[in-house]
């Protein structure tokens, strides 16, 4: 699978600078994208609806970049903010994921994909790692025979 694809909606209500961003982006060449993010992010003010999806492509494309934890910690930042947007958790996912960080990567996909279950990306991304479902009884071990069972059936 391939993390680096840019999945969105639709952006064509967003800054000029932020298009030219993802399309850098999708072509590979992250320097240029990166400039091209924190221009957006530099334009709007907290309270703009695009404000955390600038940042944390902005965030994203720094990690992408040259490792920087700085971008990590603005993309963590900014989803602890977020309620709507699923591409906020998609790039927090990917950026815990580049640094090795699986369980933090799967606790970003399942908080985005609880915001926006449709999210190709979010999905695509959960289907390439392998998470499991939850258990259908979740207070007992995942190892107990009633679960077991009961996952058996539900599968049927």
């Amino acid at each position: 699978m391939d993390i680096e694809k840019v999945t969105y909606k639709d952006y064509s209500l967003c800054d000029p600078n932020f298009i030219n961003g993802v399309e850098f982006l999708a072509r590979g060449l992250i320097a240029q994208a990166a400039h091209c993010f924190e221009l957006a992010y530099e334009r709007v003010n907290y309270k703009d609806i695009h404000h955390n999806k600038y940042a944390s492509f902005c965030g994203y494309a720094r990690v992408l970049s040259g490792g920087d934890r700085g971008g990590l910690s603005l993309c963590r930042e900014v989803a602890r903010n977020e309620r709507h947007d699923g591409d906020v958790f998609y790039n927090l996912a990917k950026s815990e994921w580049f640094f090795k960080g699986r369980k933090r990567t799967i606790s970003a996909l399942k908080n985005g994909l609880s915001i926006d279950y449709m999210h190709p990306g979010l999905r695509e991304l959960r289907r390439a790692l392998g998470v499991r479902k939850l258990s259908p009884i979740m207070f007992l071990p995942r190892a107990h025979t009633l679960n077991n069972a009961l996952g058996k059936l539900f599968r049927k």
